[in-house]
């Protein structure tokens, strides 16, 4: 009877099994299915750019009876009203006058508090000593201003005289940008007041409503617009920290990451526009952008710098406690305003301005090579389910899996391939951390790849675990909390503290004689309070991190393009706030030519036609996610979302999409971007350096461009 009964609960229990995995299987086959889908491609949405609204726009004169002349040169003027620290400067290239106050103010009949803050040249916040935020504007009367010039420097020194807060800023003038700066020396504060922010000419730029054609440039994503309109489908201001959000002030990291600190203005396209680069304490700056329907029907974007960092620490048994630090941030802040004319007066002249900046700095090193451009295959190789006793391994991909898998690819026309090695480390994906960088003996070594291009993934900032179980090496906030994000149900995300991400970032990297792929660093910017390291100074470590080494990185941050040999998953699209109105090519405009790119994980698209030719149209080498062994084998493991790796199912799709992909790109491979213009809706247009143009149509008719028919949902090259 015991012996019967045994049999019948094995019997069951195989049977729930093959039940569960057949289950799992289809749920993956029906993911897979839903990948190869074509959707209705949303031409009107903001996943596209839009055509420019070329509308001439005339400033007429404008009155500067209030403003002395204090700085010039045959390309720009600056005007200074020492009444409220106002700006004005005239592009003598376009005779366009550029305003940090309201232009006709008089004419919105604004009370005078509005009009005070409208004026004003700064605002600065600053803490009582009873804990309280207090705000002066510069046309305040407790502001005291005073300015004088030496050469191409206009300097104004600021009394905050009831707060006892000095501080002064230099305006330097170039050939055609201003250069602000704020000393963190020559802040002084003399009572028990502590200040905490400073915003530079808030209003610079601002758009009443729809009035000027143009837009706001924003580095989110691959790049995005917001064209000025009189209402927006956001009510209250957007802000967004530079580099993302900080660890070690805030848990809330998975928020959205400006890569690049920068943003720009267009005032009538190819007629007048800004590119504005925080040259120095990006690392603790904020970006707000207000659309027309928040504040008196404008439109505007600035900046705020942070010169410290307010937060609460909980005490057992008590309330919760203010805590201001003693002294400010020890970093400068400067902003570069470039002003930009005639037909560089857009997004892409903004995407040339910055990219010569990045040049002149010795960020960007031309690359000119027209090699056949190559693809990214990221090989998953190993994770565990939990059993009851002991971890169940799944062994997904190995080395001699991968040798195979390049055989195959080769004999159906897929070359110049390099590979990334993801979850190879020890135990596999859930065992990353920042000190697991050995290779995984089970499947292979690294050895075994030597005649291919393969490099070992490397994640030092993050790890993850099925419960909130803290890892060793762990982050630890400002406030005294281990730092943990719940990613998903059963899942969690642990950020390494930043003194041991760069020791084993280093070992890591000479172990592996620089055939190493880093994801984390590059995009995970933060403090960290046990190891007393600020945010800017972590900046300023990574930034002398590699000396001149060049590696493959994941989505990097600006401070780290230097050291970037292949940009990864690069963004296709904008993070698609609701507000934003087109996605626009900024980074590959910027990088096409300097540094290789690859795209998100092509099998992973939820609308791969889409995406393909998104790739030719921008330039960018495809990339896949695969797996020897099917993915519904990681169904319990805490990889569970890489749903679609199962090589033999997404082979044929990879070689189809690299011929149709490569076909195309290596007629611009070396080629930098030097034009784009959508001439209809859905149509796309780019020029390349060496003479060559791809036309992309979205739409679902075909479309003639200058005597070339280009197939619905198609592209041609001329």
């Amino acid at each position: 009877m015991i012996k019967k009964l045994r049999i019948i609960v094995l019997f069951s229990f195989v049977l729930v099994t093959v039940c569960f995995l057949a289950l799992n299987n289809n749920k993956v086959k029906a993911k897979e299915e839903e990948l190869q889908d074509t959707s209705e491609f949303f031409i009107d949405s903001s996943l596209f750019t839009h055509m420019d609204d070329e509308t001439a726009y005339n400033q007429g004169a404008v009155d500067l009876s209030d403003f002395d002349s204090k700085l010039e040169n045959s390309h720009l003027e600056l005007f200074y009203n020492k009444a409220n620290g106002a700006i004005r400067i005239l592009n003598k290239d376009t005779s366009y006058v550029w305003a940090s106050d309201i232009l006709n103010i008089d004419d919105y009949n604004f009370n005078n508090a509005v009009k005070k803050r409208l004026t004003s040249a700064f605002k600065v916040l600053y803490r009582n000593e009873d804990g309280n935020v207090k705000d002066v504007y510069a046309a305040d009367t407790a502001a005291k201003l005073t300015d004088s010039v030496s050469g191409n420097k206009l300097t104004v020194n600021v009394l905050l005289d009831k707060a006892d807060i000095r501080f002064s800023y230099e305006i330097t003038l170039n050939d055609y940008s201003i250069d602000v700066l704020i000393k963190a020396s020559e802040i002084s504060e003399t009572g028990a007041n502590k200040l905490t922010a400073i915003t530079m000419f808030p209003y610079l730029g601002a758009v009443y409503k729809d009035n000027i054609p143009g837009y706001v440039f924003l580095p989110s994503g691959s790049g995005a617009l917001v064209r000025y309109s009189s209402t927006s489908p956001i009510t209250s201001t957007y802000s967004a920290k530079f580099y993302g959000t900080d660890a070690n002030i805030s848990k809330n990291t998975e928020n959205e990451v400006l890569s690049l600190p920068i943003y720009g203005l267009c005032h009538g396209v190819n007629q007048n526009a800004m590119l504005v680069n925080i040259k120095s304490g990006e690392a603790f700056t904020t970006l707000t952008y207000s659309p027309a329907n928040i504040d008196q029907g404008f439109n505007f974007i600035y900046t705020t710098f942070n010169t410290r960092e307010i937060y609460y620490l909980s005490i057992p048994g008590s309330d919760q406690i203010l805590m201001i630090p003693e002294n400010n941030y020890d970093v400068d802040m400067e902003i570069e305003y470039t002003f930009l004319s005639d037909e560089k007066a857009n997004y892409l002249g903004m995407a040339e301005a910055y990219r010569n900046t990045l040049i002149e700095d010795g960020i960007l090193q031309r690359n000119s090579d027209s090699n056949p451009i190559d693809i990214q295959i990221e090989a998953f190789g190993r994770d565990y389910e939990k059993g009851l006793i002991f971890k169940k391994y799944k062994n997904m991909t190995t080395t001699k899996d991968i040798i195979h898998i390049n055989e195959d690819l080769e004999e159906g026309g897929v070359n110049n391939i390099f590979y990334t090695l993801r979850a190879f480390n020890k135990k596999g994906y859930s065992n990353q951390s920042v000190k697991n960088y050995k290779f995984d003996g089970k499947l292979g070594s690294m050895h075994d790849l030597k005649d291919l291009e393969a490099y070992f993934y490397y994640n030092p900032v993050e790890s993850y675990n099925s419960k909130k179980s803290y890892p060793n090496k762990v982050l630890v906030n400002l406030y005294n909390e281990k730092n943990y994000i719940a990613v998903e149900a059963n899942k969690y995300k642990f950020y390494a503290n930043a003194k041991d991400v760069v020791k084993y970032t280093l070992k890591a990297v000479d172990k592996y004689d620089g055939r190493i792929a880093l994801d984390g660093i590059g995009y995970r910017l933060y403090g960290d309070k046990n190891n007393k390291l600020t945010r800017s100074e972590m900046l300023a470590t990574y930034s002398g991190l590699l000396g001149e080494d060049k590696l493959p990185m994941y989505k990097p941050n600006y401070y780290f393009l230097a050291n970037t040999s292949k940009y990864l998953n690069m963004p296709l699209y904008s993070e698609r706030t609701r507000f934003v109105t087109d996605s626009v090519p900024f980074l590959e405009i910027l990088l096409k030519g300097y540094i290789d790119y690859y795209s998100p994980y092509l099998n992973f698209s939820s609308n791969i036609d889409l995406d393909v030719l998104k790739c030719i149209e921008y330039g960018v080498s495809p990339a896949y996610l695969i797996s020897k062994q099917p993915s519904y084998l990681l169904s319990n493991t805490l990889s569970s979302d890489y749903y679609a790796t199962y090589y033999d199912s997404v082979a044929d799709m990879i070689k189809e999409q690299y011929v149709m992909i490569s076909s195309v790109l290596n007629q611009v491979s070396g080629a930098t971007i030097v034009n784009r213009i959508i001439p209809s809706e859905g149509i796309s247009v780019v020029d390349y350096s060496n003479g060559k143009r791809i036309i992309v149509n979205y739409t679902n008719n075909e479309y003639n461009y200058e005597g070339l028919l280009v197939n619905a949902r198609s592209y041609k090259v001329a």
